[in-house]
């Protein structure tokens, strides 16, 4: 407050009359006393945050003020929260802490991991904003945070991968399997949608909403399939290997690995290798020259007999007993010399019979066979010698005659005898069918890498002989010799190479190496031109007044060596590209041609001692580095340092830059600033091996760096991380109590994707049955243990069926990393009338 006072003399008081005045300023300051407290503008609020919120974020929607309407320092006063439920400590924090007069309040999130609105816990929180005056004063509005649902989870399976087994007559819409995923996320958030997907993945349906598997049907629009019938078939594809995936309604997916082996059934009948069978052969012959045998396959596999089929003879058109047939092998011999009257028309007619092994109900397949008996008058034509041999030039012109064959026909004439090549010639060589004359085919290709130096062709000659014709054969051996007639290759398309220019004369910076298919190749290597150059700046050099750099350096005529043989100068020249040229000094033919070419770019690299040095083995002139590392490291785990150092301070360097790299393997990596390498993913070295990338450390203050670059080449090294497969979930046999010993029962085959020793597996038995089984621990063949007596243990009326448990390790020099599985493999013994009746009183 701010006033004038005024003191007046009073000269006569009844007047009054006044004399002289004097007139003064006064201000009245009213100082502050802290009489106030801070006030919030609402008591409580309740503020709805979602879960996934970042560190340090406000709470949304939160418009808390607080003011104290003091002034100056009395206006002061702190802010601090209390957690009201226990679970609310340490999670938010108050900004600010101290504040004066009229401040906006923000509550931001210090722990986001503790809020979870899966974790019923973590779904609500309540605390107080404290201000608290310079007097001690204290209050509070109360805060409530209400955590809503994100999509913060994906789906996750019960397992890492499964695997289900399916007949491959399955009906389609049979069912097959289910595989469900957990979200735990809320509404929408946590429904699944599920789809499958892979190289054959059309075989199967997924219902999306629920997860269940089953046989897909068959066909498209152009195709007739029989309704419910599927596309599986084991002897087209055993198993597949598919990506099942679950998807939220946010649209996060996970995947896991599906594998469906398909079981096999006796779908094949025996199938023959031609529609009918002929042989002629003369009256009284008792053996079949040369042999006669017929041939089936059986496309099932090995559960359903692995291939294996038996013959028999069917039918024939004669009651005489002529013929028998091997059932194993399906060689027909003769028991007896045949006879023209054993059948009408002096023809054998058979039927033979291929029957499989398959369950419950071998099928089987029928062929026919005929065997003409012909008149001993007729005789087969002989050749003039058994085999013939002849040597000819790789560049033999098309046409031209190799070499004639003869025969004579005993009793018919040479004039009606015709040649033709049975096979070996690969459809280079033809024969004329009237003179027997071998000449090379008009689009041979006698190439020697192509289709090698030695032909063996088998020659027939058929005479023209009544009532049957008659056959003769003979073998012909073509040697193809080589012509020096094709180009050298290098075996780079270019090559690259780093130099320093302090080097000495002589000094051996790069060998090329060229390679010629010819025998007697003579490479000469020269360095021609155009020889380009650029200086550090990229600009091309034009001329060689100032720096002759096409005389840097030179090559080796004999073995592709390139020295320097000038001074290099990295200021003058910092890239000289080279032109290289090999030629065939013994060139035949095309000698113009046989000439290859390539480039040699060499980097030229400034000397100077002060650049930062990285450990050995790297050196400048040879800034290459590889480093082992072990695979499956997790992801931002310092893989090594590259541990460069200034040479002036000896300090380490801690100003690294990754270069540009063509190669996408190498944006997996990322160097820190301290010079750590870094992956962003787990390395896997099942799907990769090595990754390249290059990086220089740089020393020295901005505008006087000094740089080094290195070439780093990661080699991923396998560790045991697979353990071994097999290949059916179970197995199943059959066999007869009464087999021998050492007899097979079935092989069992695991794999493992590791490499060297680590993916090597061993097989052994445990548990019941390895006094009546064992297993070979290389191959997983079961075979029957031989018994103390020398026969075997088996007996089906004492055990009637054994579940052998086979262990797969890998490692099979054992460690602490070895690895195992366990298959179960169900023998069932079939009943033989090996027991003889036995009286229950012996009177």
């Amino acid at each position: 407050y701010a006033f004038q006072v005024r003191a007046r003399e009073v000269v006569d008081e009844s007047g009054p009359v006044y004399g002289e005045e004097t007139i003064t300023s006064v201000t009245i300051v009213v100082t502050d006393i802290d009489d106030e407290l801070p006030v919030f503008n609402r008591n409580s609020f309740t503020v709805p945050v979602p879960e996934d919120v970042g560190s340090d974020t406000p709470l949304p929607g939160l418009t808390l003020e607080v003011v104290d309407k003091d002034v100056s320092k009395n206006a002061e006063f702190s802010l601090s929260l209390e957690a009201v439920s226990p679970n609310s400590e340490g999670v938010f924090y108050v900004y600010p802490e101290r504040a004066l007069g009229k401040t906006p309040v923000i509550i931001r999130v210090k722990d986001p991991e503790r809020l979870d609105y899966e974790n019923e816990a973590a779904r609500n929180f309540q605390f107080n904003v404290i201000a608290e005056a310079l007097n001690g004063m204290k209050i509070k509005s109360e805060i409530t945070v209400v955590v809503t649902d994100s999509n913060d989870n994906i789906p996750q399976f019960a397992e890492k991968s499964y695997e289900f087994n399916v007949a491959e007559d399955a009906l389609a819409e049979l069912p097959i399997g289910k595989i469900e995923a957990f979200d735990p996320d809320s509404g929408s958030y946590g429904e699944i949608l599920y789809s499958i997907k892979g190289f054959g993945s059309e075989k199967f349906y997924v219902r999306p909403e629920t997860g269940d598997i089953s046989v897909a049907s068959c066909g498209s629009e152009n195709e007739i399939i029989p309704q419910g019938a599927s596309c599986l078939d084991y002897e087209d594809r055993k198993s597949f290997s598919l990506t099942y995936t679950a998807t939220d309604g946010g649209g996060q997916t996970t995947t896991t690995n599906l594998v469906i082996r398909i079981e096999d059934v006796n779908d094949n009948h025996p199938e023959f290798g031609l529609d009918e069978y002929r042989r002629v052969v003369r009256e009284g012959d008792s053996v079949f020259e040369p042999a006669l045998f017929i041939k089936a396959t059986d496309a099932d596999g090995p559960l359903q007999g692995g291939g294996k089929v038996f013959y028999t003879i069917k039918t024939i058109n004669t009651d005489a007993t002529v013929f028998q047939i091997d059932p194993m092998s399906g060689e027909i011999t003769m028991t007896k010399p045949v006879r023209v009257e054993d059948t009408e028309n002096g023809r054998y007619d058979l039927v033979i019979r291929a029957t499989d092994q398959g369950k419950p109900d071998p099928l089987h397949g029928d062929v026919k066979v005929f065997i003409d008996v012909g008149s001993i008058r007729n005789q087969k034509p002989k050749f003039s010698q058994p085999r013939y041999d002849i040597a000819i030039r790789e560049n033999a012109e098309a046409e031209s005659d190799v070499i004639q064959v003869k025969a004579d026909d005993p009793d018919g004439k040479n004039s009606d005898l015709r040649y033709h090549i049975h096979s070996g010639s690969k459809d280079n060589f033809v024969i004329n069918p009237a003179t027997g004359m071998i000449t090379v085919a008009p689009d041979a290709v006698l190439s020697i890498e192509q289709n090698g130096e030695l032909y063996e062709i088998s020659v027939q000659v058929t005479d023209n002989g009544e009532p049957y014709q008659q056959t003769s054969g003979a073998q012909v051996t073509i040697t193809v010799q080589d012509v020096n007639n094709k180009a050298p290759k290098f075996l780079q398309d270019s090559y690259t190479e780093y130099v320093l220019e302090n080097e000495e004369k002589g000094h051996h910076v790069l060998t090329v190496t060229a390679t010629d298919p010819d025998r007697n190749a003579d490479l000469e290597y020269d360095i021609i031109e155009p020889i380009e150059a650029r200086d550090k700046s990229g600009t091309k050099l034009e001329n060689i007044a100032a720096y002759d750099f096409k005389a840097a350096f030179s090559i080796d005529p004999r073995n592709g060596k390139i020295s320097i043989s000038e001074k290099l100068s990295y200021s003058s020249a910092a890239v000289i590209i080279l032109t290289l040229q090999v030629k065939d000094k013994n060139a035949e033919e095309n000698i113009e041609d046989q000439v290859a070419t390539t480039e040699a770019t060499l980097y030229i690299k400034a000397f100077n001692a002060d650049n930062p040095v990285f450990p050995p083995p790297w050196t400048p002139s040879d800034p290459t580095i590889s480093v082992n590392i072990s695979e499956n490291i997790p992801p931002g785990e310092a893989l090594f340092n590259l541990g460069a150092k200034d040479p002036l301070t000896g300090e380490q360097i801690s100003n690294y830059q990754k270069l540009n790299t063509d190669s996408p393997l190498g944006d997996l990596i990322q160097i820190s600033q301290y010079g750590e390498v870094i992956s962003q993913q787990v390395l896997d070295y099942e799907q990769i091996r090595e990754i390249s990338f290059s990086v220089s450390a740089i020393a020295g203050s901005p505008g006087q760096e000094r740089i080094s670059e290195a070439h780093i080449t990661l080699l991923l090294t396998d560790v045991n991380d697979n353990a071994p497969v097999f290949s059916q979930a179970g197995y199943s046999v059959e066999l007869n109590e009464d087999v021998l010993p050492l007899t097979p029962v079935v092989t069992v085959q695991a794999t493992d994707a590791d490499t060297g020793d680590k993916g090597k597996i061993s097989y052994s038995l445990q548990g019941e049955g390895i006094n009546e089984f064992m297993i070979d621990e290389t191959s997983g063949v079961i075979q029957v243990k031989p018994g103390s007596l020398g026969r075997s243990n088996l007996d089906r009326e004492w055990v009637e069926s054994y579940n052998l448990r086979v262990i797969a390790r890998d490692m099979p020099g054992g460690g602490s990393d070895q690895k195992s599985s366990t298959v179960i493999v169900k023998v069932n013994l079939l009943d033989k009338n090996d027991s003889p009746p036995q009286f229950s009183q012996s009177r």
